[in-house]
């Protein structure tokens, strides 16, 4: 016959050095550490092997592109994107948000048209240039944004900022569809 008599003491026991043991562990314990560590090596996996990719080269002609592969070498080469946003509608949606803009001072010029456009101009002088101190001969970059940027995005004050130690004079062209006129007279984009 079986002896079916339970020592409690002994159940007990086991059964309080587990749940210690479970509070030593913490939120890493039981499974959760692997689960983790598991969908990150997945995820590690599907970016290597789907999203890291040699970009697609495409030309009209087989001369442009030898001269693409060989005078930028980088189009050869695997693109890398940002590991945790490389889809590129959700780079746009969170671009706004990551985004640093560094302070830049513009000195504004409004052009009225004959044909009663307007176009304005953003200056960025650079007076404090010490390699180019003479403004007359301060080398000049025009920027065209694209159709609704403005001399405010992010790329453009990034540009101007790492180019003023150079010395560079900068203008950028508002298309007029960026450009609101107060009863003042003046502009705001």
């Amino acid at each position: 016959m079986i002896s079916l008599d339970f020592n409690f003491n002994v159940l007990t026991r086991d059964l309080s050095l587990y749940l210690e043991n479970q509070v030593k562990v913490g939120l890493f314990g039981s499974g959760v550490l692997s689960l983790v560590l598991g969908f990150s090596a997945a995820y590690a996996y599907y970016y290597l092997i789907s999203v890291a990719k040699k970009p697609q080269l495409i030309s009209g002609g087989k001369k442009f592109y030898q001269f693409l592969r060989d005078q930028c070498p980088v189009v050869s080469e695997i693109y890398y994107p940002t590991f945790w946003c490389w889809e590129s509608r959700i780079q746009t949606v969170l671009r706004p948000f990551v985004t640093a803009k560094p302070g830049v001072s513009y000195r504004n010029e409004l052009i009225r048209a004959e044909d009663g456009g307007q176009i304005s101009l953003d200056w960025f002088d650079n007076d404090d240039s010490a390699s180019h101190p003479n403004a007359a001969t301060r080398p000049t970059v025009l920027l065209l944004p694209g159709l609704t940027g403005t001399s405010r995005e992010s790329y453009i004050l990034h540009m101007v900022q790492q180019s003023r130690d150079l010395g560079y004079r900068w203008v950028v062209l508002i298309p007029s569809t960026a450009v609101f006129i107060h009863s003042d007279g003046c502009s705001i984009q």
